[in-house]
């Protein structure tokens, strides 16, 4: 049996103008490595390519185009815990240290991180409601499932607030005024319960 191994080395220029060849770096090869086109040439959706810099190393803050979802990255490129921010939240600043970013995970973080949002061909599962939550790990107290185009309120606990749902293409429930809702849902529902003795 023949086998043939290629080995791929990537051109550095140096000041001067001199150029000199060196290994890939671990992010590199996990970019290249990413399926980015599918068997007719057309580009796939939903796949997180890695990105790393000019000398080839993850770049802190890493981004999932598809999802909108950003985090921080540790040298190997694995996830630090704390930082990751979904699509219209504050980003965390990566350039912190360690120290800086470590904190107890919140509820929301953790119920938010135990989705499984991947299959295991890495792609995106559709129809997966990840929780929204805030920069202070917090949940949001709107939060929309982006499969279904639901929304509805959440107390502090993520619990959905009854009378708070809207589905898709319908005004959505102001959440700061919630309790207001639930007050006329209870009270329509008594009059309701009224009228039918």
């Amino acid at each position: 049996v023949l086998q043939k191994v290629f080995f791929k080395t990537v051109v550095v220029g140096i000041p001067g103008g001199d150029t000199m060849a060196r290994a890939r770096t671990h992010c590199e090869h996990h970019r290249d490595s990413v399926q980015t086109t599918g068997p007719d040439g057309l580009p796939l959706f939903g796949a997180y390519v890695p990105q790393c810099d000019e000398n080839g190393q993850y770049v802190p803050q890493q981004c999932h185009d598809s999802t909108g979802h950003c985090w921080c990255v540790d040298s190997r490129g694995q996830e630090r815990a704390g930082t990751r921010s979904p699509p219209g939240t504050p980003r965390v600043d990566c350039s912190r240290t360690n120290n800086n970013l470590e904190r107890a995970r919140t509820h929301c973080e953790h119920h938010r991180d135990s989705v499984q949002t991947t299959g295991p061909d890495g792609l995106p599962l559709v129809g997966a409601y990840v929780p929204q939550c805030d920069e202070n790990g917090q949940y949001v107290p709107q939060q929309c499932h982006d499969s279904t185009g639901h929304c509805w309120c959440v107390d502090s606990r993520g619990q959905e607030r009854a009378g708070t749902r809207s589905p898709p293409g319908t005004p959505r429930v102001d959440c700061s005024r919630a309790g207001e809702a639930l007050n006329t849902f209870r009270i329509h529902t008594y009059r309701h319960r009224t009228v039918v003795r």
